[in-house]
């Protein structure tokens, strides 16, 4: 009797070590809708938690103007693929964000296009590029020094019909 329940005892430890060891694509989906969310309801201690080091200056100053002179209505993923190279680069993730400009209170709607790296057990941010939609969700207030010299934007495959994608409705 007593060998039986050391027996499940350890197969239950066991099972509880293989439930920890999550899949990639797990780990990935975490960290997108942590940050997003974060973001979405001005929890910036939560979302930079999920933004590297190196990008998390940027990272605040590109979202400074979110909660104040932008409002959040709605975010959602697009989609993820969490395959990387060996350095653990190539992560990405799409996010469409319907957002109003408390200005003119005029819905706008942008397509985030978010760079993860994988570190340790987990991604974190690199960068963010607009891929289509209104572009004055990023900008950076004037005034305030860019912490990365500005890149060329890049081009990415997108959908054939981007008319769902307008920058305001």
């Amino acid at each position: 009797m007593v060998s039986r329940f050391w027996w499940l005892a350890a197969l239950i430890g066991i099972g509880g070590c293989l439930i920890q060891n999550l899949s990639p694509e797990t780990r990935m989906r975490d960290s997108v809708i942590e940050l997003n969310e974060g973001a979405r309801w001005g929890r910036m201690d939560v979302a930079s938690g999920h933004v590297a080091p190196a990008f998390r200056a940027q990272y605040k100053l590109s979202h400074m103007r979110w909660g104040r002179d932008i409002q959040i209505a709605d975010t959602e993923i697009l989609g993820m693929n969490p395959e990387t190279d060996d350095e653990g680069q190539g992560a990405f993730s799409r996010v469409a964000v319907r957002w109003y400009d408390e200005s003119t209170m005029v819905l706008a709607n942008t397509v985030i296009r978010q760079t993860w790296q994988k570190h340790k057990q987990t991604f974190v941010l690199t960068n963010e590029s607009i891929e289509s939609g209104h572009p004055g969700l990023l900008v950076i207030p004037q005034g305030q020094p860019q912490t990365q010299p500005a890149a060329e934007p890049e081009q990415y495959d997108s959908f054939d019909d981007d008319s769902q994608w307008s920058s305001v409705y």
